[in-house]
């Protein structure tokens, strides 16, 4: 998993940092480096500066994501003209909209002439570039990283990140979209006001939640004098093993994980001795599978939840018939934001999923990159992809000196061929949110959270249902989505994923038919129509069918 390069990188960064530091001040995208630069086997001194313009202009081709018709096109734009004014010209190789890019892409791979950035690509084809040889190595171009690219890259979650995609001791892959781990939170979501009209509390264990799920179901929660409400929705159509709606966040109860991550993958821990063992092989799956069926006995979950996608499911939880859903932490804000406009006294309660004895659950931790840009070996001048990268931070980091907020919008700046954010910005800036609001000053507020701040405020004065969304979300106290992601989950509930790579190919082959069995078993076995012991069947099916070559994989990835 290139963990040994991944040191070096790192111990090359620090020494570099502190050169910076010596000599220039480390001031902030703009110092140049002194640095050692390996020439013909022989030590030479030279100065980079990350923001340092070509005296000759050199070419990079990147292909673009394009999105809607009022999209601004790249040449002549506002970038096209920044990166001019660094001696660096972009040439368009190709484009395609969002419907068309992955066909686009996946011939551009298999011809084998990729342009020098392939953008904002998923695990499958940064794994089949990686494999096929096609990239280039980034970190031999990371001496002309800016300091905060520096930063975001090679510490917290960018450190996490770029580990994952160093393969054979080669970073692969510029992770994008990279987020703090705590971000993997799957909330509980749980009808507050129900809860109150039956005098139950908040629960605390798995026997906490099985009653709430009954009682929702039986007890009339609505005090509507009609048999009308049942206790969990699950998408069993669309979502039930992977994403919200599903079963992701409730086997985080039990302290396994059988479901799968966006790119696929599934999760793996180390037993006893040191080897790795798949979390459905655990007999806890079982306990909660048994769960899951009696609820559906007792009319807890929807007859019909195999059936149900994302619409159906929302019309319940907005309608006032589902009383629990398990999601992100994103749910008030598109998903149940309508349940106030049925029912003024609704009240959602987002919470992390009780666990038998009460303890808090873990929160599992998959490699944390989806998306990244490859660079292609064949690349004449890939430190001007880093100078990009650099040009860009410096224009759009509201730190920067060169800060400009125009070249933060594409409709005005045009598309953006490369960039990466702060992994920590997310929690950093909602941090500031939260102690504004109980402060009820907005003074030294993130300045992109200020709408949010605002509208919780308006709401709080107003009780405006429009703007529940924003109060339900944001608001620092318990039962609020983001409050509980970013103000009362810590790390220590982490738990890592053993694999911490891309997909190799057998995994993206393989991985989709675990998917296909999963859900039909799950489904039989929720719905009484097999044993919960079918479970243990389809263990040994799916470790024919790829399982074990997977576990081998992850188990020569510890040695």
């Amino acid at each position: 998993m290139g963990r040994k390069l991944f040191t070096k990188i790192i111990s090359l960064v620090l020494i570099t940092c502190m050169m910076v530091t010596l000599f220039a001040g480390c001031k902030k995208d703009e110092g140049k480096e002194t640095v050692k630069k390996d020439t013909d086997n022989k030590q030479v001194a030279e100065e980079i500066d990350p923001l340092g313009k070509y005296e000759e202009p050199v070419t990079v081709t990147v292909a673009i994501r394009t999105s809607g018709t009022n999209q601004i096109p790249f040449e002549g734009s506002m970038w096209d003209k920044k990166f001019k004014e660094y001696g660096i010209n972009v040439e368009i190789a190709w484009s395609a909209d969002a419907s068309q890019f992955d066909n686009r892409l996946n011939t551009s791979i298999a011809s084998g002439d990729i342009p020098d950035i392939l953008p904002g690509i998923s695990a499958q084809p940064m794994s089949t570039l990686v494999r096929g040889d096609m990239v280039y190595d980034v970190s031999k171009v990371f001496d002309y990283l800016s300091p905060t690219n520096r930063e975001w890259l090679t510490t917290g979650a960018g450190a996490d990140a770029l580990d994952s995609v160093t393969i054979d001791d080669k970073v692969c892959i510029i992770p994008t979209n990279v987020t703090e781990l705590i971000n993997n939170c799957f909330p509980l979501f749980v009808r507050k006001d129900w809860l109150d009209n039956l005098g139950l509390e908040i629960p605390k264990t798995m026997d906490d939640f099985k009653n709430v799920a009954l009682q929702f179901t039986k007890n009339d929660p609505d005090k509507n004098s009609k048999d009308d409400t049942y206790g969990l929705t699950i998408m069993g159509q669309t979502n039930l093993i992977m994403d919200w709606g599903g079963l992701y966040g409730f086997f985080s109860g039990y302290g396994v994980q059988p479901c799968t991550w966006y790119d696929g993958m599934l999760f793996y821990s180390k037993d006893d001795d040191g080897n790795a063992v798949w979390d459905g092989t655990r007999p806890e799956v079982k306990e909660g599978l048994q769960l899951l069926q009696d609820l559906y006995k007792e009319g807890a979950i929807a007859r019909d939840f195999p059936t149900m996608d994302g619409v159906k499911v929302m019309e319940d939880l907005n309608g006032g018939k589902a009383g629990m859903v398990f999601g992100v932490r994103g749910l008030p804000m598109w998903a149940i934001n309508k349940t106030i406009l049925n029912d003024p006294n609704a009240e959602w309660y987002a919470m992390n999923m009780p666990t038998k004895d009460g303890s808090d659950a873990p929160i599992f931790a998959f490699q944390p990159v989806n998306t990244g840009y490859a660079i292609s070996k064949k690349c004449k001048h890939p430190e001007a992809i880093i100078k990009m990268l650099n040009i860009v931070t410096a224009m759009t980091d509201p730190e920067s000196p060169l800060f400009d907020a125009d070249y933060r919008d594409t409709t005005v700046a045009g598309p953006l061929v490369i960039n990466i954010c702060d992994p920590a910005y997310e929690r950093t800036s909602n941090e500031t949110l939260f102690e504004a609001l109980k402060k009820e000053d907005k003074t030294n507020i993130d300045k992109y959270m200020v709408d949010n701040y605002d509208k919780v405020m308006e709401y709080i004065d107003t009780k405006d249902p429009e703007l529940w969304r924003f109060w339900n979300a944001y608001y620092p106290e318990e039962g609020h989505a983001w409050y509980l992601t970013f103000g009362l989950n810590k790390p220590a509930m982490l738990k890592k994923n053993v694999w911490w790579a891309l997909p190799t190919d057998s995994m993206l082959s393989y991985l989709p038919i675990y998917k296909k069995l999963a859900e039909e078993t799950m489904t039989k076995i929720i719905t009484n129509n097999a044993p919960v012991s079918e479970w243990d069947k389809m263990v040994d099916e799916w470790n024919e069918l790829g399982g074990d070559k997977i576990t081998e994989e992850v188990q020569n990835a510890l040695k």
